[in-house]
């Protein structure tokens, strides 16, 4: 009698531990998620440790690195979320690590100065990563280049700019523009001009689809800033006078409509009578509460 029982308590049982088990693991997958939303900054192991561990993959180790990094950028870029000094850090450090495995990885190198510059304004550690750089690929012009950019674009220094992108100039592959632009430096009064060329650049060499279409963006904003400065000195041509208020450009008929800004803010004429737009080229939406609000300076 017993074992008739037990053997008819035998599928009961098991479905039960199946269901049990289902259960479990659902739950699981939940707290994993939701552990993972909270917490997914990591810290990245030192080279020093990471590189006697890797031994003779280090450039496995590498790729591993930076498919991570750009994975986490990559998800905070699509979901609009706003970065924080903790992130830079977090970039900054991996890169440099990346890096240290294999320090001809251009694409780690210019992964870290576009987001560390452009994201965060971190230009000395964005440089700091591409004079490392230029250690190793001493003949690829675009190291110069982008170290020229930073100098000039962000920290208003023509001469290292110049200097930076002259030397970008002589290197094998260098667009022929280059040796124009470092030349005619000094003389740009307009500062998107150099801007829309170093992003379409940029853009032609960026692989990752996520990241390409970030920068996209911003050239585009660029472009839409670039043609409404214009508009500005063709209605200085033609009144004597600067316009006071973008809506002005179309009282007057020289644009057709005041054009959308693609971060979500609007265009203004500043005292200067250039042009720019209160996002800053950053996307107006917030993290959530949990992420640390990124510093409206930037």
């Amino acid at each position: 009698m017993r074992p008739v029982l037990l053997k008819s308590l035998s599928p009961l049982f098991l479905i039960l531990l199946i269901v049990l088990c289902f259960l479990v693991q659902k739950d699981l997958a939940i707290k994993r998620e939701h552990f993972l939303e909270k917490t997914y900054m990591d810290y990245t192991l030192p080279s020093k440790v990471s590189g006697i561990v890797a031994m003779e993959f280090k450039g496995i180790v590498s790729d591993f690195l930076f498919l991570k990094v750009s994975t986490f950028l990559g998800d905070k870029f699509m979901k609009r979320l706003m970065l924080g000094d903790r992130h830079a850090e977090y970039i900054y450090n991996s890169v440099d690590v990346i890096t240290d495995l294999d320090p001809w990885f251009w694409d780690a190198y210019l992964l870290a100065n576009m987001v560390l510059s452009w994201d965060f304004r971190k230009i000395d550690k964005a440089n700091t990563l591409l004079f490392k750089a230029r250690e190793y690929r001493t003949d690829d012009f675009q190291v110069p280049y982008q170290i020229g950019f930073n100098y000039y674009y962000f920290l208003k220094d023509n001469t290292n700019g110049a200097k930076y992108m002259m030397e970008a100039s002589k290197l094998p592959g260098s667009p022929a523009y280059l040796t124009s632009l470092a030349a005619r430096l000094f003389m740009y009064q307009n500062q998107y001009k150099p801007a829309i060329l170093f992003l379409k650049d940029v853009i032609a060499k960026t692989r990752n689809p996520v990241l390409k279409k970030r920068f996209e963006t911003r050239l585009n904003t660029l472009i839409v800033l670039d043609d409404l400065e214009k508009a500005v000195d063709k209605f200085k041509e033609i009144y004597g006078h600067f316009p006071l208020k973008i809506s002005d450009l179309v009282e007057k008929k020289i644009i057709e409509k005041i054009p959308q800004d693609p971060y979500g803010g609007d265009f203004f004429i500043m005292k200067n009578s250039r042009v720019f737009t209160t996002s800053k080229m950053v996307f107006k939406k917030r993290k959530p509460s949990q992420e640390k609000q990124f510093d409206s300076s930037n």
